[in-house]
């Protein structure tokens, strides 16, 4: 019976030694640190990856506007032929002028006068030979509430509302101070239209002459065909004369009536010599240059 009660005990102590074995809760315990070790770098490496890819700059990644639509740094910058506007009238022009960027918002009315709603068709264009972006408007827009603008910011010079008689449309040419890239888009209720400009460290192009009659740009090219435009006042006549090296042109440039005080003209050279060359229109100083 002794020898029983002995042999019980020993039993009951080789199963309490075997229960604390440290075997199976290090296992465990070893698991669980690895395991967290491993989650957790993975969503601060992605959040690296796409804080670095959020701010990173490219030339296309500026930082006035984002990148879409894509600026443009010379050209054709868009067009809508939208059919359905209840705009008639460009009743306002505004603009903000950081140094580095610049936007002018055109505005618009209906024919009773209220704000419009879906902005008109349009084409605009950068000329950078000149310095200007040009927004040629729809049929649509009959009248003009502006003719002008001064600017004289770090971008921006001036804008001109002119008649063109030949396209029956307004069109807007805006001056630059400076070199842009730039892109035009259309808003709805209000009806707008924005320019969004960036600064692109490059000059401006060749800068207008002006009169107290005309505005005349300068021609992009210098060979033929040359291409004279500019802006009269409205309602008038003014001589005009080209003299190269071998000939002299002249003409009377006539400005129909306009929607604003200025109306646009144009007048192609088609065939000269290479040489001096003199362009006179109107009350402007002279346009003088070599042509190649």
């Amino acid at each position: 019976m002794t020898m029983l009660r002995l042999i019980g005990i020993l039993l009951i102590v080789l199963a309490a030694t075997a229960c604390e074995s440290p075997t199976a809760p290090t296992a465990a315990t070893t698991q669980i640190p690895l395991a967290t070790g491993i989650d957790e770098p993975n969503p601060v490496t992605t959040t690296t990856q796409a804080t670095a890819d959020t701010t990173g700059s490219t030339p296309e990644d500026r930082s006035c506007f984002g990148t879409s639509p894509q600026l443009t740094e010379d050209g054709f910058l868009g067009r809508s032929d939208a059919g359905d506007s209840d705009a008639q009238t460009l009743a306002g022009l505004n603009w903000s002028d950081s140094g580095d960027c610049a936007a002018v918002t055109l505005a618009f009315r209906t024919e009773p006068g209220a704000p419009a709603v879906d902005p008109p068709s349009y084409r605009a264009e950068y000329l950078r030979h000149t310095g200007i972006v040009r927004i040629e408007l729809g049929p649509e827009i009959v009248d003009s509430a502006l003719s002008d603008q001064i600017f004289d910011t770090a971008l921006l010079d001036a804008a001109y509302v002119a008649f063109d008689p030949a396209a029956q449309a307004l069109i807007i040419d805006i001056h630059l101070a400076d070199g842009v890239v730039a892109r035009v888009r259309s808003v709805t209720a209000p009806a707008r239209l924005v320019i969004e400009l960036e600064d692109d460290d490059r000059a401006a192009g060749s800068s207008p002459v002006f009169g107290e009659a005309v505005v005349v740009l300068q021609p992009a090219t210098t060979t033929p065909p040359m291409v004279i435009e500019g802006y009269g006042r409205a309602g008038l006549e003014v001589s005009a004369n080209v003299v190269t090296s071998g000939r002299g042109l002249e003409r009377t440039l006539a400005f129909p009536d306009s929607p604003t005080r200025w109306t646009f003209f144009e007048w192609t050279i088609r065939d000269f010599q290479p040489g001096p060359i003199a362009i006179r229109i109107g009350d402007a100083p002279p346009i003088e240059f070599i042509s190649q």
